[in-house]
């Protein structure tokens, strides 16, 4: 299993992730980029783990209630 942390500050467009097989790595990550970005307005992070058929599940999202 895999953890995938992502960054996106346009709805639909790219995303910068980065994938760890430790759920505490990827936490971390995902916490250091809500720490650098909070105060960014359209900065949407997501931390989700993927699941044996590649599907993302997410786990936690900040802001809780993304305008994406």
């Amino acid at each position: 299993m895999s953890y995938v942390a992502a960054l996106q500050f346009v709805p639909g467009g790219p995303r910068v992730t980065g994938t760890w097989d430790d759920e505490a790595a990827a936490e971390r990550r995902f916490l250091s980029w809500v720490g650098l970005y909070d105060g960014h307005p359209t900065a949407v992070i997501a931390l989700a783990e993927v699941t044996a058929d590649g599907r993302e599940r997410v786990l936690r999202v900040w802001p809780e209630k993304p305008d994406m």
